[in-house]
């Protein structure tokens, strides 16, 4: 445990299949008042020849969710940020990323030397969940925070991890994340 960086190599390749990602089951998010997903960009990819995103957008809703906020949204305003970063000259150079906790936790045990290098940034997801519980609870403020799931839709074990262990700080606006393959399922039903 010391040494993992929740990369989920493990989970590929472990030759008796015993370890698992633990995602949360899409039935228990459909449990909360008001639920928002946060679909990841590569929830769009899983669709052959998918012409236009409103489909999956719209099916999301379909599916039981109430709103849903992209994380591509969230992605493209640290693009905007990353670029204004570089361009301060007094940036040690070069500069690495935030947004994937495997590189994060690979520098802080295996590389120390390279934190300084790291963006101080939130990650995309971290940012349009905020955004998600902002927008909820400012078009219904009847609702409180335990009545809101900010759902991530995640493709990935370690961005779960991160979630669960709560990286981001003392504030984690995620509720929940729930599989990429689950949600693609449950899509394909309405789609």
């Amino acid at each position: 445990p010391d040494r993992c960086i929740d990369c989920g190599v493990c989970i590929r390749y472990c030759p008796n299949n015993a370890k698992k990602a633990t995602y949360s089951k899409l039935d228990a998010v459909m449990k909360y008042k008001w639920k928002v997903a946060l679909p990841a960009p590569t929830l769009y990819g899983q669709f052959e020849e998918l012409e236009d995103i409103d489909y999956v957008l719209q099916g999301l809703l379909d599916i039981g969710f109430d709103d849903v906020v992209e994380v591509s949204q969230a992605a493209e305003l640290v693009s905007a940020y990353t670029r204004l970063y570089l361009k301060n000259e007094s940036v040690i150079k070069p500069v690495i990323s935030s947004a994937c906790p495997v590189v994060l936790r690979l520098i802080s045990l295996r590389y120390p030397m390279l934190k300084e290098h790291i963006m101080q940034m939130l990650p995309p997801m971290e940012i349009a969940a905020r955004m998600a519980r902002d927008k909820a609870k400012r078009e219904h403020p009847e609702l409180t925070d335990d009545d809101i799931c900010i759902c991530f839709i995640s493709p990935c074990p370690a961005k779960v991890s991160y979630v669960r262990n709560s990286f981001a700080g003392e504030r984690n606006y995620i509720s929940a994340t729930v599989s990429v393959r689950d949600v693609y399922f449950a899509l394909l039903d309405v789609m």
